[in-house]
């Protein structure tokens, strides 16, 4: 940046270093004696492999920052579910990919059970409508009007 000179004693020149986090060789992960050597390697692993479930045992000082950083870096907001819930025992990377999948199969759990509510009734449904059929052709409807009363489309089976 360029600033006036008067402004010098105002201003402080910081020499910084910037780099690609997802690019970092072993080597250099290997630097890192902090949380953020977790977070260096989770990014690397993440760009090698776009399926890379964490697996790093390397336990993890703050728990809560790591979290919320992986969170805000990723956008995947499951990390910011975890430390909302339950961060305690959560002590390493590995332990994060067994929390989000737990979190998968709860949501699965619940998605399948939606479902198959709602094909419990519709098929609820057509079971009922065979019912009310099969009591008009027994009162002396036809099968045409007895299908046309009961609104049962023509591709249901009456023979079960």
């Amino acid at each position: 940046m360029e600033i006036q000179r008067c402004l010098d004693t105002y201003v402080n020149d910081y020499q910084m270093h910037v780099f690609e986090v997802e690019w970092l060789t072993e080597e250099q992960i290997s630097h890192f004696h902090s949380d953020f050597k977790v977070v260096a390697n989770f990014f690397v692993q993440k760009r090698k492999n776009k399926d890379y479930i964490p697996d790093d045992p390397t336990e993890i000082r703050h728990v809560d920052e790591v979290l919320k950083l992986l969170q805000v870096m990723t956008g995947d907001r499951r990390y910011e579910k975890i430390f909302r819930k339950k961060k305690e025992g959560v002590h390493s990377m590995c332990d994060v990919a067994e929390r989000l999948e737990q979190m998968g199969i709860a949501k699965g759990i619940e998605i399948g059970r939606s479902e198959g509510r709602t094909e419990g009734k519709i098929e609820g449904k057509i079971e009922g409508k065979i019912l009310v059929y099969r009591n008009l052709c027994r009162e002396g409807f036809d099968e045409k009007e007895a299908r046309r009363l009961t609104e049962l489309p023509e591709d249901v089976n009456l023979e079960q």
